[in-house]
């Protein structure tokens, strides 16, 4: 398995030019393209204005919102230039994580921002990787906004518990365990003996020319998701892989608990599969 198409999250916040950094440092490692989506969001009336929208407030949004569009295109191009990466800019209207996932069928990867809920603008990419991490057809790679992740990948922590999704996860994450420097799968509060599977799993990598290790271990006063990220502490591991849990209706997701918990408190760059 390769990365040769990246499907990069574009918009306004604070940490784009981390996440430019982080896909341009990924094509270059994969001899990967880089499609970056801006999705403008479509525009929301304050209820302050009593179901009558001024014509004004529509333009001056719009106007605004191809700004936004604007700069971050620019900082990707300016930034693709310095690396000698050719970049695919696509600037679309609607809801966010719908866009991204009709773009996500003819990739490799999908890239996104964590939200930061204390940002000012975090209304257009709070609740995207929520989403995304359950609907995508590709497996995404969540950044989190704070901290610098140019470069990430030496040690690999991959949650296991022998299920679909861990699976998927693994499978998914082939290209970046071939090229870590360690690879650990973890148990976490296993309720029975999970040798013999994780037996055929280790020899299944080997055979992918990947020499993994299982640990297992028991957290009894912590959430999963907890566990995950206190053991990327215990491990200097510098990220983490794991199966997406949850269901969606319209317009809104209930995530399982691991897969919540790790989304709002995430240390470390997290490829999500579901």
């Amino acid at each position: 398995m390769s990365i040769k198409t990246i499907l990069l999250h574009l918009n306004n916040d604070p940490q784009l030019e981390s996440r430019i950094e982080t896909a341009l440092n990924l094509a270059a490692l994969h001899g990967a393209h880089i499609k970056a989506l801006y999705t403008i969001a479509q525009v929301t009336v304050p209820t302050s204005f009593m179901g009558y929208v001024p014509p004004e407030f529509i333009e001056q949004s719009k106007v605004t919102e191809e700004a936004q569009a604007a700069e971050a295109k620019a900082k990707l191009e300016k930034l693709s230039s310095t690396a000698g990466q050719e970049v695919e800019v696509v600037v679309e209207e609607g809801y966010a994580p719908d866009l991204i996932n009709e773009h996500a069928v003819a990739v490799d990867l999908v890239i996104v921002g964590q939200g930061d809920p204390d940002a000012d603008n975090n209304m257009q990419s709070q609740y995207i990787a929520d989403e995304l991490v359950v609907s995508s057809p590709r497996p995404v790679l969540v950044i989190p906004y704070a901290g610098e992740y140019a470069k990430f990948g030496k040690h690999v922590l991959v949650a296991w518990n022998n299920s679909r999704e861990a699976s998927r996860a693994l499978h998914e994450s082939l290209p970046f365990l071939t090229n870590a420097d360690k690879v650990t799968l973890l148990s976490v509060n296993a309720d029975e003996d999970e040798s013999y599977e994780t037996d055929h799993v280790l020899a299944h990598l080997k055979r992918h020319g990947i020499e993994a290790t299982f640990k297992a271990g028991v957290w009894p006063d912590i959430k999963v998701g907890d566990a995950l990220l206190d053991a990327l502490v215990d491990y200097s591991a510098d990220m983490l892989v794991m199966g997406a849990y949850g269901h969606s209706r319209l317009r809104e997701m209930i995530l399982g608990g691991a897969t919540e918990n790790t989304l709002a408190h995430m240390t470390a760059p997290v490829l999500f599969a579901h």
